[in-house]
């Protein structure tokens, strides 16, 4: 499997990290801190592409066919077209259908309640629509990308590296104006940045990292307003689940890309209505077929609309 930022937690669950290279660990542990920064800095994606690199070979090694069952059983060792494997695997099987034999419950005698009158609403028949945030955007900007950043920092243990990392990026996005002065967040990008210099020349190595309250709360509030259209998160969470995916993952996204369409959370207004849509589609068609049938052209389309074409 090739690692990326998007199906690197799902894919590295289940490596044990202390049997890596030292480096591959920091990264690992780091990992947030790079993530949000990958397409905006040159440096932090080629760090982690050679982080993917080292740790890819692992992975074929953490991956078992019964996670289930333990590292040594046969159903994970065998070859898959050993007749052991194949009596096992039956085996298997059959002890799994008789543990999940329906068990006869004994019906509960029937009490009788009193009904109680239910006040009519006015607009029962309109059905509720699920709430949005006040400020939703195709792709989130740099500058919330830092706040949101820099909050997740607060009561963590911190390096020196995290800090730098993060105040690298806002210089950077200075220079290369892609935040500006005239910016909407200007004045809480440069209280971000002042703020993790001091830190950074106070702490030795790492520290407990603090956000001033009067700060936090002003920050928090800028963030908690923000978020991805509903349109553009279904389609993400459709693409990163392409090459690895399952029925039950289907099922879950087809369950809520529904839900989505029926409450309006997405609605026609919305202009990724119809590739959220198509969405549905394939993956009703997968759970139909047993097979994905995305085309090249319609997967790229889908990455540009999310951000992903990178």
């Amino acid at each position: 499997m090739k690692l990326t930022v998007k199906n690197y937690k799902e894919a590295t669950k289940n490596i044990d990290f202390k049997k890596l290279p030292e480096a591959a660990q920091e990264a690992h542990k780091e990992f947030d801190s790079f993530a949000d920064f990958y397409n905006e800095d040159k440096d932090i994606k080629e760090m982690l592409d050679n982080h993917f690199k080292i740790v890819e070979p692992y992975l074929n090694r953490s991956t078992k066919r019964f996670p289930e069952l333990e590292d040594r059983h046969p159903l994970n060792i065998l070859d898959k077209e050993s007749g052991q494997y194949k009596s096992a695997l039956k085996e298997y099987r059959e002890s799994k259908k008789k543990k999940t034999t329906i068990k006869k419950v004994t019906p509960k005698p029937k009490t009788t309640k009193r009904k109680t009158a239910t006040p009519k609403s006015s607009n029962n028949n309109t059905r509720k629509k699920a709430q949005r945030k006040p400020i939703e955007v195709d792709l989130m900007p740099l500058e919330i990308k830092v706040i949101r950043r820099y909050l997740n920092f607060h009561n963590k243990k911190v390096t020196e590296r995290q800090v730098s990392l993060l105040y690298k990026v806002i210089q950077k996005a200075a220079t290369e104006k892609t935040i500006r002065k005239t910016s909407k967040y200007a004045s809480e990008i440069k209280s971000i940045s002042n703020d993790l210099i001091k830190t950074y020349k106070d702490m030795n190595g790492t520290c407990k990292f603090e956000v001033p309250d009067s700060l936090n709360t002003k920050l928090k509030k800028i963030v908690d307003d923000y978020g991805v259209t509903p349109a553009v998160a279904l389609i993400k969470r459709f693409i990163n689940l392409y090459g690895n995916i399952t029925k039950a993952k289907a099922q879950r996204l087809l369950t809520t890309v529904t839900n989505s369409l029926k409450n309006g959370k997405v609605d026609k207004s919305d202009k990724e209505f119809e590739q959220v849509k198509n969405v549905q589609k394939h993956l009703h068609d997968y759970l139909e077929s047993d097979k994905l049938l995305v085309t090249n052209v319609q997967l790229k389309g889908l990455q540009g609309i999310a951000g992903l074409g990178k």
